[in-house]
């Protein structure tokens, strides 16, 4: 890739040679080749151009210059959308083999688009469909009468339950689970008469399906319940982290962020544009507005406002949490005064008793 290509991919401004050839990006440090393009947009690794043996680096426009010379320096706006620009161009994806492995086991009747490959010990299951040039690793399942959109990727062990919905770009990485039944019983677990003796437990069947939009990004070992009767849905845009858990009936807007260990409920709605931070849990039926944004760790009991800031446990308006947490580091304090006026009450009260007496 010549270093003229990536400046005109970034917009960035060049100081030097805009043909010389680069086929790795790569910490400073790490640089063993002329062919290295030296990522510097951060202070720590800003500091190691100096030993530096790549001949082109990306710097922030906004820092110092590299004290040494180099070859070619691009300078970049904004180091943080270069960042995600620059590692797209590099990055080729994980190895593996065009076409169909003669190993995976595809029904007769799926529809596959140009360019799909399937990988060893995969399993497509009838009347599915896959948009062109979307990528099966090994051994992924994908159940009966699912749709799967353009330039898909599905890493290995994904497993895609019948009649699921998935569309263009969507990236699922490895053991995630879209479309599992819900965790759904009659009567109401929660409820008191739910564990006696007499009732039997039944489970609540689900006859839904998960609905994923475009440009979503699902981590690995996430968790999606299908619906009980209609749709469980992921807005277009949306990123998932690993570990988390979208309970059935969920609705998520668009581009949504859900960090890691999220565990959502059932039948939650989320408005678009909404972030979780890591540990959230978020309680049945509740419903977060747009553009709202929970701090990590928090737990979510009751609907909170578009555009709102919560954070605690149980979450509240960020100002008022940190106040309740302010109060709590003061109250041995507050305990030690009182119990001091209290002693102090007690001494005169003997006082005023013995008085009384003479």
């Amino acid at each position: 890739m010549l270093i003229r290509d990536i400046v005109e991919a970034l917009g960035a401004k060049l100081d030097g040679d805009g043909d010389i050839v680069v086929d790795r990006l790569v910490h400073p440090a790490r640089a063993e080749r002329p062919s290295d393009l030296a990522l510097a947009i951060s202070p720590q690794a800003a500091a190691a151009l100096a030993r530096t043996k790549a001949r082109a680096v990306v710097v922030a426009a906004a820092a110092p210059w590299p004290a040494r010379s180099f070859s070619a320096v691009l300078a970049v706006a904004e180091p943080r959308m270069a960042l995600a620009r620059l590692t797209a161009l590099f990055d080729a994806g994980p190895p593996h083999e065009r076409g169909i492995d003669p190993t995976a086991i595809v029904a007769a009747d799926v529809a596959l688009g140009p360019d799909v490959s399937i990988g060893a010990y995969a399993t497509v299951g009838p009347r599915s469909r896959i948009g062109a040039a979307t990528t099966i690793m090994p051994q992924v399942t994908i159940g009966a009468d699912v749709t799967i959109g353009a330039h898909g990727l599905f890493h290995s062990g994904v497993r895609i339950g019948h009649n699921c919905r998935i569309g263009d770009r969507v990236i699922i990485h490895g053991n995630a689970v879209i479309g599992a039944d819900g965790f759904s019983f009659a009567p109401d677990l929660m409820s008191a008469a739910a564990f006696t003796a007499a009732v039997a437990v039944r489970r609540v069947h689900s006859l839904g399906n998960v609905a994923i939009g475009d440009d979503v990004e699902i981590g690995a070992c996430t968790t999606i319940d299908r619906a009980t009767l209609e749709s469980t849905r992921i807005g277009r845009g949306t990123k998932i982290d690993d570990h988390v858990h979208i309970g059935h009936n969920v609705t998520i807007g668009e581009s949504c962020i859900l960090c890691g260990m999220v565990g959502i409920s059932g039948s939650v709605v989320m408005g678009d544009r909404v972030r979780l931070g890591g540990g959230v849990g978020v309680a049945d039926h509740v419903r977060i507005g747009e553009q709202a944004v929970v701090a990590a760790g928090s737990g979510v009991g009751s609907d909170v406002a578009p555009g709102a800031f919560v954070s605690g446990y149980p979450a509240l308006p960020h100002a008022r949490s940190v106040e309740q947490h302010l109060y709590l580091g003061r109250q041995k304090r507050l305990h030690d005064k009182v119990a001091a006026m209290a002693s102090r009450l007690d001494e005169l009260e003997r006082i005023v008793s013995r008085t009384v007496k003479k």
